[in-house]
């Protein structure tokens, strides 16, 4: 009777197992965008563009280079971040103060938080596309 009782336990471990593990992982299906950025009407030269959906599924980053970025994003709403890093020392951020430390270089967003972690810029990802988005920043 008791070896019944180990079986039983094992098997109703084996399905609680099996369930958990048959459910699917949602496939977030992406399609191709691609676009021009410029900073005060020039390429924005190196920098990052971030596509996030926003719905837990993972975002897409993709490089910008000479003001061009491509690649796959999630299709739907997505609210678009960009970024370009610029090293910058930290007398030049305190405004000329000097003091220990203040010749090392930190990283700073040359674009304005509005395009960075406060963005409210979004773009409908279409299936049908085209999907080609292009921004005109500013510095200031």
């Amino acid at each position: 009777m008791r070896s019944w009782m180990c079986i039983l336990t094992f098997l109703v471990f084996v399905g609680f197992v099996a369930t958990g593990c048959s459910q699917k992982v949602k496939n977030v299906k992406r399609v191709q965008v691609s676009g021009k950025i410029t900073l005060d009407t020039k390429p924005l030269m190196t920098g990052k563009i971030t596509f996030d959906p926003e719905n837990g599924e993972p975002p897409a980053v993709f490089d910008i280079l000479d003001g061009n970025y491509e690649g796959l994003a999630p299709v739907g709403k997505n609210k678009v971040r960009l970024t370009s890093i610029k090293k910058v020392s930290m007398k030049e951020l305190m405004g000329g103060m000097d003091g220990p430390g203040y010749d090392e270089l930190q990283d700073v967003n040359a674009l304005p938080d509005r395009y960075g972690d406060k963005s409210e810029i979004t773009r409908e990802v279409t299936e049908e596309g085209p999907n080609q988005f292009n921004f005109d920043t500013k510095s200031k």
